[in-house]
């Protein structure tokens, strides 16, 4: 699911709040001292929609794990790179 996690552009411009790496941005834009900077332009920009589904899913998934061992054994490494609760 990663991609490049810092694209920001030095402009003003929408900022994608839901992003998975906007903190990442916001302290790369910090850094560099811009003014304004925008999410306009990012290879991620869609990524936070995929991320919401997963968040969606994830108690689903917990659940599963809780009753098959070996679903928790599969599927934990995913969720664990997700940063969501296995």
């Amino acid at each position: 699911m990663r991609r490049n996690s810092v694209n920001p552009v030095n402009r003003k411009g929408l900022r994608n709040l839901d992003c998975p790496f906007y903190r990442d941005c916001l302290m790369h834009v910090a850094k560099l001292n811009w003014k304004a900077w925008s999410c306009e332009q990012c290879s991620n920009r869609r990524l936070h929609l995929i991320h919401q589904k997963i968040k969606l899913i994830a108690p689903y998934y917990k659940v599963m794990a809780e009753i098959y061992p070996e679903f928790k054994r599969k599927y934990e490494t995913v969720m664990n790179s997700l940063e969501l609760e296995a």
